[in-house]
């Protein structure tokens, strides 16, 4: 359930606002909302520092260095403006080498050459041009120039040209030189920048053998400050006495707010929150035993508004069948399953949230072995090539009757989606719309026999699919559509088409199973045909097989997060009315007062 929430106003000293702030922090229940855009020198030197940070802590991260035991923790502040230091020199090295390489390049012809000569062939009088171009257009020269070519490279001459004369005139091929023109020079700096370069990183790295783990507790305290910096510059100000902020608190734990608020001084205002109010933040209440499905909404970034449904037990119930039937394979569920499992024993002690996933990972592989178990399908191995046990049941199998599952999905379809209408009725709060809702169910149901007729059985629509259609349209025309609101009228026939569309969407359930099933039979009968060729190729077809399994696993996975989370967040969502627009609850906290 979604927990319900007060809307407060807290006034304090003006001259208390650091304190204030810090007492909220350590109560760790209030959702602060700014009154104003917060703005000081203090939070934008954090910004810089956590933008530092970060930019930080993604190269160490990168370096992939195995931690030293026993290193002593500096000071974060100075540890992170060390690295930050060596990193604009490491980038300033690279630059150069980068910006060295093609002059280097283009002086590689010309060899390696005194420049000073050529300044003193200038101070006796002597014009000289460094000049390339293509060796079947080389330029005519007058009789007052010599020419001395000290290259061709390619079809392209690179020659040396001097005159007591100015050269400036004849518009020879110059080569210009953007770096300078000694050769050696730039070898010799391009040698101590590359072992510049080797002592830069051996300091990241020593850096992030030594200190990453400290930088990343400094992480953490840094988001901290900047969020107490939010808060505390967002607060507005009545007078040059008081100041206030506003925010939210769960109503269960206004208690606890009000006894702080009694001992620190504080001035309390609280009122229900209003459904229709966007910054009102959505806090799940979640059964433990249904508490993995946060992990999803975690992951997919998604959470009901305050003034919907929360939908977190049927997402996850409906999510562990989908994947069942998208991966499809027994055998990979059995080695999901007893991975978790191993998982589950070794971490006895471990956080609330690691043990949730295992959790998730043993439902959503049981659930994959259970119904790769009823179709039969291990490893896409050919049934006739399994044990009598290991064969499933008839009814589910694809080489017996392939419409039995395709029914199945859309069974599951015209049950889920009607479940949402049925819900949708129950908290409608009103008798008209519930009967629309109702009119919808029916007129899913009326789709999934019409599903039926076209792709599995044929022959005409029953009776009793007639009757669900007329109805759930008298339903729907009298109580779901407003005739005094054109685009509720306009849209009115579209809405019917995309229920059909909607049941007919779960297909995908028996086509993305079907696929996995295909790719490793293929792979399989891919190394059988290997093996069978010479007995030396044994190693081969393994490989193939591991490769083949692994590829396979990684497309029903993706298969999972695409079809899978699609049809509850958009199908199902949107006939329960879900627009998954929520705001998070982030109450002000300290690292130990942590949910």
């Amino acid at each position: 359930m979604i927990e319900k929430m007060k809307k407060i106003t807290l006034v304090c000293l003006s001259s208390e606002r650091q304190s204030a702030v810090a007492g909220l922090q350590h109560l760790g229940l209030f959702h602060i909302v700014p009154v104003t855009e917060p703005a000081s020198d203090e939070l934008t030197g954090l910004a810089w520092q956590q933008a530092d940070l970060e930019r930080v802590l993604n190269y160490l991260s990168e370096l992939k260095v195995k931690p030293e035991k026993g290193a002593e923790p500096l000071a974060p502040a100075q540890v992170l403006q060390s690295a930050v230091t060596t990193m604009a020199r490491e980038k300033a090295n690279a630059e150069r080498q980068a910006a060295l390489l093609p002059a280097m390049e283009q002086l590689e012809p010309w060899g390696e050459f005194s420049e000073q000569t050529l300044q003193k062939l200038q101070e006796r009088g002597w014009q000289a041009a460094l000049c390339s171009c293509s060796a079947e257009l080389f330029p005519e020269l007058p009789e007052n120039c010599f020419c001395q070519v000290v290259k061709q490279v390619r079809g392209k001459a690179y020659f040396l040209v001097f005159s007591s004369d100015s050269l400036a005139e004849l518009n020879l091929p110059v080569e210009n030189f953007p770096q300078g023109r000694d050769l050696a020079a730039l070898r010799q700096e391009f040698q101590q920048l590359q072992q510049e370069e080797k002592r830069l990183q051996a300091e990241l790295h020593s850096l992030a053998a030594r200190q990453l783990s400290n930088l990343q507790k400094f992480q953490l305290c840094l988001r901290g400050e900047v969020t107490f910096a939010k808060a505390r510059d967002g607060m507005g100000l009545a007078g040059q006495e008081l100041a206030y902020l506003s925010g939210f608190v769960p109503s269960d734990r206004m208690e606890d707010l009000l006894v702080a608020a009694g001992n620190e001084g504080w001035g309390i205002r609280s009122e229900d929150a209003a459904l229709e109010d966007p910054e009102v933040p959505t806090k799940l209440r979640i059964p433990k035993r249904l508490r993995m499905a946060q992990l999803i909404f975690d992951f997919i970034g998604v959470l009901p508004g305050y003034n919907e449904v929360d939908v977190s037990a049927p997402m996850l119930i409906f999510l562990a069948i989908f994947c069942g039937m998208l991966v499809g394979d027994a055998g990979y569920g059995l080695l999901f399953f007893a991975g978790g499992c191993v998982l589950w024993f070794k971490n006895q002690s471990a956080e609330q949230k690691k043990k949730d996933a295992i959790l998730l990972l043993l439902l959503m592989s049981g659930c994959i072995l259970i119904y790769g178990a009823l179709t039969g399908n291990w490893f896409g191995i050919p049934s006739e090539r399994l044990p009598l046990v290991f064969r499933g049941i008839p009814w589910f199998r694809e080489d017996v009757n392939s419409n039995h599952v395709k029914l199945l999905g859309f069974f599951i379809g015209a049950f889920h989606l009607s479940m949402a209408r049925i819900w949708s009725a129950l908290i409608s709060g009103s008798i008209r719309r519930g009967l629309g809702h109702v009119g919808w169910a029916l007129f899913l149901w009326g789709n999934f026999f019409t599903v039926k007729m076209l792709l599995i059985s044929g022959g005409t629509l029953s009776p009793y699919a007639k009757g669900l259609y007329l109805v759930g349209t008298v339903l729907i025309l009298t109580c779901s559509v407003n005739w005094l609101n054109m685009g509720d009228v306009i849209y009115a026939p579209f809405n019917f088409i995309n229920s059909l569309v909607d049941v007919l969407s779960y297909i995908r359930l028996y086509a993305v199973g079907l696929s996995s099933y295909f790719i490793a039979e293929s792979f399989n009968a891919m190394s059988v045909m290997v093996w069978q060729n010479s007995l030396w190729m044994i190693p081969v077809s393994l490989i193939i097989i591991l490769i083949g399994h692994t590829l396979n696993v990684a497309l029903a996975a993706m298969g999972v997060l695409v079809h899978g989370i699609r049809l509850n967040t958009l199908e199902f969502s949107g006939h329960i009315g879900l627009n998954w627009g929520g705001k998070a609850y982030l109450p002000l906290k300290t690292a130990e007062n942590g949910e």
